[in-house]
């Protein structure tokens, strides 16, 4: 083979492979921008293993989720602390394309996505201008008042997010399964529900309806300052006879038929 096919080859080969990596970004691009729903649920196999309790997978998608926002806060604090608004910033890009792309590709595997997505999009969104407001002010401030102005500002910011928050999708009652009843005391397993504050696990609960074990239940929620909300008292029997293992924290339908109202 002469030099020049030798050469002729090398340039066709890399022509070949720049077209493929163009339309290999290309795709990926679009599929960053425009998730496509996902068919199957993600395998979670590294915090399957790290959680003893059996968790669903909109349980597994929450928890995630809180991992990844921590991680994100640690890292946006880490940066602060050296003062860098570039890297804060491309991390903020970063993370908040990561966190689309999370609830948007599994979607289908949340109860509901809504209050998921207005939630975290919010925290991100504020954490980030915290970050990067504390690193403006700390270079311009001539005085304390700077900062005492900047901590009212982002005071104010989580308020009208807390209010928008509460008021497009917090309600006081979740769903549960039964899985004991003692007399007018019965245990229920409640899923994770961002609406109602609750966390997943077991309650003891009050029940002034006939119910057994496997009944799917309304229950009360009673709010708590700056705390996990606890299920009270059974409201009704939403549906009998049903495995916790086989349902999740609501029925999907109706949860997204009172949200959009």
């Amino acid at each position: 083979m002469s030099l020049d096919e030798i050469l002729y080859k090398v340039g066709e080969t890399a022509e070949s492979f720049a077209v493929k990596s163009a339309k290999w970004a290309k795709r990926t691009l679009n599929e960053i921008i425009k998730p496509t729903p996902s068919k199957t649920p993600p395998k979670f196999k590294l915090l399957r293993k790290l959680i003893k309790r059996e968790l669903t997978v909109h349980e597994l998608l929450s928890l995630s989720i809180q991992l990844s926002f921590i991680v994100y806060l640690l890292l946006s604090l880490l940066l602060v602390l050296f003062g860098n608004e570039l890297y804060l910033s491309l991390l903020f890009v970063v993370y908040f394309a990561y966190l689309r792309y999370t609830i948007l590709k599994n979607r289908e595997f949340f109860i509901e996505v809504e209050p998921y997505r207005f939630f975290y999009y919010g925290l991100t969104v504020i954490g980030f201008l915290s970050f990067l407001g504390y690193l403006l002010v700390r270079k311009l401030a001539k005085n304390v008042y700077y900062f005492y102005a900047y901590l009212v500002i982002i005071f104010i910011a989580v308020l009208g997010f807390r209010y928008l928050y509460k008021s497009r999708f917090t309600r006081d009652w979740t769903y549960g399964v039964v899985e004991e009843v003692k007399g007018e005391l019965v245990r229920i397993d409640v899923h994770d529900d961002i609406r109602a504050n609750v966390k997943p696990g077991k309650y003891w609960v009050e029940s002034a309806e006939d119910v057994e074990v496997g009944d799917i239940v309304k229950v009360l929620v009673e709010e708590r300052i700056f705390r996990s909300s606890i299920p009270k008292r059974v409201l009704e029997v939403h549906k009998t006879k049903s495995s916790s293992s086989e349902i999740s924290t609501e029925p999907k339908a109706e949860s997204e038929n009172s949200s959009s109202k």
